[in-house]
């Protein structure tokens, strides 16, 4: 009875969790190619045999046209470049070339056989764009060279975002955007259908290199259920994959503090120092069914950590215990203080008596406070302030893999792998100093994995498994040099 009764629970547990996987949401990183096939009198032509082939792969998918003479294929890698090949007894083999698929892209391709053979063959150029007739979102695609080619500050493929109708720049200081009046936090941004948002603040998390992006498609109205996250836009980029040919870049870019000008209010240009480099390679691992990518992006850089600050700090005479404005003070002294001429005043003993002419012996210095002062207050470089640009010193090195498989005509799989480190050095902690001498570091480590497998059951029945793995691990607010407070005089404090 007990194992019946387990039995019981474990079937009901595992129909339950399929209903909750029917539930996910599926975004859309494929397109579709659809049709209709006739005959010179516009009369549909059923069962006639229609074959697809992604010319960069080698890789193609065949299916039949149904009675009404349509046909369609779902779930085909983008972008990609594909040929359209329809083939019927009794009438000359039909081929479409060069048909460029987008993400998200349904592209209608319909076909008009010739009487004739089907060993002769009638060629046609697809259309490279058309006419939007199968969705009512309202967006745009940016191919990957767009994104290599347009200049993009910090190589960060969102800006491209500020290209489109709509979009205006940031005020709050989180360098998003708003999309036709949203807030600029609720934007969502997918990186191979996976989210890749940082949840407390729903900025982008995963940024990967332009040179790894293959696409990204931008919706900004009318948003499909299956974005249901947030109310703004929508950035889903796909990264590139492998062909039958390799192919590959690398790439340099460099900034430095000597191209600059300096700042109105600063003495000196602000510190900026960076080198972005790195490279990507794509190619067969085995021709027709395996496929490989790789990207690897490296950035070390001096950044300026807030801009120029200017922090008021004691004079020389001040140092040296010369505060004229004492002289003036009816104040009562706290506790017994030694005063200019060498006597030492009781507590209750206004200060105007003590140091009649704003003069204090640096015998009344507290020893810790003296120590601290010389070792961590600078003197002033600019009346009575010191002026200095804080900066932040980084290094980020980024790895992303994509791998694609082909088993035959019903099952393929791919899988994508990212992974940054991210370590700095700010001048400033996040809270305390308005000086140098105490820095602070951070850690910053984001993984994403994705792994997808079709699986086609019949023409017209197909299912993808999709599971998405984004982490983001951040120790902040580390002090670069652990200070005992004993170093300076303290004592009784436990370390």
């Amino acid at each position: 009875m007990r194992k019946k009764l387990v039995l019981n629970f474990v079937v009901w547990g595992f129909i339950f969790t399929l209903m909750g996987a029917a539930s996910a949401k599926a975004i859309d990183v494929y397109a579709r190619i659809r049709g209709v096939v006739t005959d010179p009198s516009g009369a549909v032509i059923p069962r006639a045999t229609v074959t697809v082939t992604n010319t960069g792969t080698g890789i193609s998918s065949t299916t039949t046209t149904a009675t009404d003479g349509s046909y369609e294929f779902i779930q085909l890698p983008a972008p990609s470049s594909y040929d359209l090949k329809c083939e019927k007894s009794g009438f000359k083999a039909y081929q479409a070339r060069h048909i460029r698929l987008t993400v998200t892209q349904v592209y209608v391709q319909d076909v008009q056989m010739q009487l004739g053979q089907v060993t002769q063959e009638v060629t046609v150029e697809a259309a490279p764009t058309q006419v939007e007739k199968t969705s009512i979102e309202l967006g745009a695609t940016v191919s990957g060279s767009q994104i290599i080619d347009i200049p993009l500050n910090g190589r960060n493929w969102i800006q491209l975002q500020q290209t489109l109708p709509g979009v205006v720049a940031a005020s709050d200081g989180r360098g998003n955007f708003a999309t036709n009046g949203s807030q600029t936090d609720q934007n969502s941004f997918l990186v191979n259908g996976v989210d890749t948002n940082d949840l407390p603040l729903n900025t982008p998390l995963v940024v990967p290199s332009p040179d790894a992006i293959a696409e990204f498609h931008l919706v900004t109205n009318t948003i499909n259920p299956e974005y249901g996250r947030n109310s703004g836009a929508i950035l889903n980029a796909v990264t590139k994959s492998g062909t039958n040919n390799f192919h590959g870049d690398g790439f340099e870019f460099f900034r430095d503090t000597g191209l600059n000008t300096r700042n109105f209010f600063s003495p000196t240009p602000t510190v900026f120092h960076q080198h972005q480099y790195g490279g990507t390679v794509g190619g067969p691992a085995w021709r027709d069914h395996t496929f490989f990518f790789f990207s690897y992006q490296g950035t070390r850089n001096r950044i300026p950590q807030g801009g120029s600050q200017a922090v008021s700090v004691f004079t020389a005479s001040e140092r040296n215990g010369v505060f004229p404005d004492v002289a003036s003070s009816s104040t009562p002294s706290p506790f017994p203080l030694t005063g200019e001429n060498g006597t030492v005043f009781p507590a209750g003993t206004p200060y105007s008596t003590i140091f009649p002419t704003g003069s204090i012996p640096v015998s009344n210095f507290n020893p810790i406070a003296a120590t601290l002062m010389n070792k961590y207050i600078p003197p002033p470089n600019n009346g009575t302030e010191f002026d200095f640009n804080p900066v932040t010193t980084g290094k980020a090195d980024q790895y992303l893999t994509r791998i694609d498989h082909n088993f035959g005509s019903k099952d393929t799989i791919w899988g994508s792998w990212y992974w940054q480190i991210n370590p700095t050095v700010d001048t400033l902690p996040f809270t305390g100093s308005t000086l140098p001498g105490f820095p602070e570091t951070a850690k910053r480590h984001i993984q994403e994995y994705v792994l997808t497998w079709n699986h086609t059951f019949s023409p017209t029945a197909l299912n993808e498994a999709r599971f998405g793995y984004t982490r983001f691990n951040f120790v902040a607010v580390q002090p670069v040099n652990v200070l005992n407070p004993q170093a300076v005089g303290f004592s009784g404090i436990n370390t």
